[in-house]
């Protein structure tokens, strides 16, 4: 499987400039999403319909999200990133993030976020840098 959703640049349909880009790919049953851009209040809808995109199949049992092109990230798209975490664990499977900027790790960090929802390995979860 292999799905491109482009945000980039186009207009959400508030006429706000949305400034995302995912690339989901899939191997056996973990499937990468890598995000490229910002996640707020304009592109948490992109990022939720990505994630149970990538859950249709039952045989789904991990969801890497790739954050290396993420460059920020507001409180609606923690928010997000929590209502997936739970999609995922409903499901069986497990979400993680990995490749994360130091800016996204103080946010997740700040916001108690970090260990719940698997940012890379356990020892960067008990420090924000």
């Amino acid at each position: 499987m292999h799905a491109c959703f482009r945000g980039l640049p186009s207009v959400d349909q508030k006429g706000v400039g949305v400034d995302l880009s995912i690339d989901t790919t899939r191997v056996g049953p973990v499937v990468r999403i890598r995000l490229h851009g910002e996640i707020d209040v304009a592109t948490t809808g992109l990022v939720h319909d990505a994630v149970i995109a990538a859950l249709t199949s039952d045989s789904v049992r991990q969801v890497l999200l790739d954050f290396a092109g993420l460059t920020f990230i507001d409180s609606s798209g923690m928010g997000t990133l929590v209502a997936c975490q739970r999609a995922v664990a409903v499901r069986g499977g497990a979400l993680r993030l990995e490749n994360l900027a130091p800016f996204v790790r103080r946010q997740l960090f700040a916001a108690g976020l970090l260990g719940l929802l698997g940012g890379e390995d356990d020892a960067h979860a008990v420090s924000p840098n």
